[in-house]
């Protein structure tokens, strides 16, 4: 067993990943995602939305859904302030998303089933039910999937974690609203999203955030040799 503790302030947080990935040509829709699936180390991804309406989305597989979550971290002086995530299954169906961490914190988690849920306060019923393929996406807030029954994703609150919205039926995703709160942060266009349970072995991330400060302590179990 070892530990890292990574603690900065959050405007300039370096987060020690084991195998963080740069996006390339990450896609809008599961067609034309960026597939990282055959990683087995994947525990991080790093890129650039084009502002404001960019949109990216990845292929991973899930190996330990139980213990999947993904969370955007502060990394750098450039990174965009409020994010959205969601999952989609290896159809291109919703499975959950989230908006807001909290209410002042606009950054965004989609918690695990795990005791390592990085953020507990958005411990939910939604997740992944199996191990393989997914879809993880990241936007701006608040442009929204949508499919051609409607919305995959509603809901009045920011900080809730979303379950899929049954009404809009079981289609797969096939665009986005586009309905992103624009500013003049136009230079505002970087992500770090760290991820849990896509590889074979389980890691955990918690998160604490306050007084200006993040701090993530990373635990990863060893396979004995």
């Amino acid at each position: 067993m070892i530990s890292k503790l990574v603690v900065a302030a959050a405007l300039s947080l370096s987060v020690g990943f084991a195998n963080t990935i740069i996006a390339k040509n990450a896609g809008p829709l599961p067609a034309s995602s960026q597939d990282l699936s055959a990683d087995e180390t994947l525990s991080g991804i790093s890129g650039i939305l084009d502002y404001p309406y960019g949109v990216s989305l990845f292929k991973i597989d899930i190996r330990n859904y139980l213990d999947f979550s993904a969370i955007v971290v502060p990394v750098g002086n450039h990174y965009i302030p409020d994010t959205e995530l969601f999952l989609f299954d290896s159809a291109g169906l919703g499975v959950y998303g989230n908006d807001d961490l909290s209410g002042s914190n606009t950054l965004s988690c989609l918690p695990s089933a795990g005791s390592g849920n990085p953020c507990p306060a958005l411990g939910s019923s939604f997740g992944p039910s199996s191990n393989g393929v997914y879809y993880l996406g990241i936007a701006r807030s608040a442009n929204l999937p949508f499919n051609s029954g409607g919305y995959i994703f509603t809901s009045a609150s920011p900080t809730a974690v979303l379950g899929p919205d049954l009404s809009a039926g079981g289609s797969a995703i096939s665009g986005w609203d586009n309905g992103v709160y624009t500013g003049p942060d136009f230079d505002l266009t970087s992500y770090t999203i760290a991820i849990t349970g896509t590889t074979p072995e389980p890691e955990t991330w918690t998160l604490l955030v306050g007084s200006g400060l993040v701090l993530i302590f990373f635990r990863k179990k060893l396979r004995q040799s």
